[in-house]
């Protein structure tokens, strides 16, 4: 079947095409995509900067309804709505079976070369070309083929330009405090950086009882929109450096960093949590660059510095419990959808992205 779709043919050249989508073979589903949210690793995969690399069709968040199955599909049937779930582990590798599926060993052959589990692609560009499935899904396309490892069902009643979501930016934030800082009740939080990833960390410390919840960064919006989905304070880094503004606002201490941008503010991050604190690094910018660190902020203060890959996820556990708690009016997560657009609106998508006038942008196909 002929769809649309964002295509990167190269390096710095995006464009809305029509490609050829071949039917689902074993283990494989069709789905409807409905919905694809607008992520800052779609923008570094069009520049070149992560692994995953052109000719591709964009996109890893996502939700829709299974249209057809491929033979042996036991995951899901048709007519079921669908999140995208872009880490397809295997569960059999030693990584899966130690607890840490996000690092699956078969990753490096599969997703990272935009191939499917099962190392096929099923798309061909206008000229009969392959394409590769952006991070093993491809979500932004009226319609997309992917293996059944690649999809969650789910039944509850919530947007589906808010599920798209839930894959990426919330799984991420949530998870960096849940899974891999394992936050407290009664822990003092800060997270910075305050945009999508950000913002769902901010949610999940709140949920996890933490107090106080510190939103921080420089943009003064994000800080007000942070403080209306819940932090108790915020700290604009504008105007102080982290670590003496921290210590202002909580004289008590911050336990745990959970620092969403990345290289630029690790070191900073590391000095401005409290001995025995911990901070937890989620931001994928940079991963090139190196930082420097004084050996004494992690021995003689004992600190830990930790990288949280998706949230240390468990997607197919991590996924139902966001959204049962959604369904429970404990997560707002329809705050965090701040604009929506249509497929030939990806660029504006990506510039306001860029410039901050979003928290989280999402494409919507109608059919």
């Amino acid at each position: 079947m002929e769809v649309r779709a964002v295509v990167v043919p190269e390096v710095d050249r995006m464009e809305v095409q029509t490609i050829a989508l071949a039917p689902p073979g074993e283990s494989e589903v069709l789905i409807e995509n409905h919905a694809a949210g607008v992520c800052h690793s779609d923008l570094h995969t069009l520049k070149g900067e992560l692994r995953v690399r052109p000719p591709l069709v964009l996109g890893h968040e996502g939700s829709g309804i299974v249209v057809e199955t491929g033979e042996a599909v036991t995951a899901v049937k048709p007519g079921d709505k669908v999140i995208y779930n872009w880490l397809p582990a295997c569960h059999c590798c030693d990584t899966c079976l130690s607890g840490m599926p996000n690092l699956c060993e078969e990753f490096p052959s599969t997703i990272l070369q935009g191939l499917l589990p099962n190392k096929v692609s099923r798309i061909l560009d206008r000229d009969g070309e392959p394409l590769k499935h952006h991070l093993g899904v491809a979500t932004m396309a009226e319609y997309m083929v992917t293996h059944e490892r690649n999809v969650i069902p789910y039944e509850i009643d919530i947007p589906m330009t808010t599920s798209a979501i839930v894959g990426c930016a919330v799984v991420t934030g949530m998870g960096a405090v849940w899974n891999t800082a394992r936050a407290r009740p009664g822990q003092g939080l800060a997270v910075v950086g305050c945009g999508g990833v950000g913002l769902s960390a901010l949610m999940g410390a709140k949920a996890a009882g933490c107090a106080p919840v510190i939103g921080v960064d420089r943009d003064r919006d994000k800080l007000e929109f942070a403080r209306g989905v819940g932090a108790d304070l915020t700290l604009d880094v504008s105007q102080v450096g982290l670590a003496d503004g921290l210590a202002e606002l909580y004289p008590a201490g911050i336990d745990c960093i959970v620092d969403t941008v990345g290289a630029g503010t690790m070191a900073d991050s590391l000095g401005a949590v409290k001995p025995g604190g911990t901070v937890v690094v989620v931001g994928m910018h940079a991963f090139k660059d190196t930082i420097p660190i004084s050996p004494a902020q992690l021995v003689a203060m004992n600190r830990r510095l930790l990288g949280s890959f998706v949230g240390t996820s468990k997607p197919h556990f991590d996924i139902p419990r966001i959204l049962h708690m959604y369904s429970q009016g404990t997560l707002d997560l329809d705050a965090l959808v701040t604009k929506t657009y249509g497929i030939d609106d990806i660029q504006t998508a990506f510039d306001d992205m860029v410039g901050g006038r979003v928290v989280r942008g999402v494409l919507e196909f109608s059919h």
